[in-house]
């Protein structure tokens, strides 16, 4: 099995992996401002008419309506993490954003990910972390060591080939995914020259 796998590795093989976009929407925050990445105009609509826009806004940004939970039993491999830190929070809790930003935290959810897969021990899974709304350094180095923290030997090594065939012979259950941020890297976890 291993031999044909390792012939095979001059064939190109595409993984289609289950997604779900915007992951987090199925828990956003009724009473959340609307975040700070949103267009002015958004900002100010939502100021001066809040009865008529707040609605629409929380309409048009929940994409899902299972917890994380009952997205991965029902065969999603890929979550689709939009991370933020809401504008006026002293404090260090990271959260999800879609135009506005969640109830629960990054740092609960990533416990209930590994509680999942601690009870599915053959199963992988992608976490595409992204936007880092407003992330400094210093919330970016405490989102690192959340990660760190909670997944501990679960996380994919930086240092790995995610070629597919290196994955299939050799599973990580979590593999990690940062989307590209100007601002705000990491190279702990992430390799940014591959990006």
């Amino acid at each position: 099995y291993i031999v044909v796998l390792d012939e095979l590795r001059n064939f190109h093989l595409f993984l289609y992996f289950t997604g779900s976009h915007d992951t987090m929407t199925y828990c956003l925050d009724k009473n959340s401002s609307v975040s700070g990445n949103e267009s002015k105009v958004v900002k100010l609509l939502n100021k001066c008419m809040p009865c008529i826009v707040h609605p629409i806004i929380m309409k048009w940004s929940t994409t899902q309506v299972l917890t994380v939970t009952e997205q991965l039993e029902a065969g999603v491999r890929y979550l689709d993490f939009r991370i933020a830190h809401k504008a006026n929070d002293p404090s260090m809790n990271l959260y999800f954003v879609h135009m506005v930003y969640t109830t629960v935290t990054v740092q609960d959810i990533l416990c209930k990910v590994l509680r999942w897969l601690e009870t599915h021990p053959q199963e992988v899974v992608i976490l595409a972390c992204r936007n880092f709304d407003g992330l400094t350094k210093k919330l970016h180095r405490h989102l690192i060591a959340c990660i760190k923290e909670i997944f501990q030997c679960k996380l994919c090594p930086r240092n790995v080939s995610m070629d597919p065939f290196f994955l299939l012979l050799n599973l990580h259950p979590t593999v990690w995914r940062r989307e590209l941020n100007s601002t705000v890297m990491s190279v702990e976890l992430w390799d940014n020259s591959k990006d």
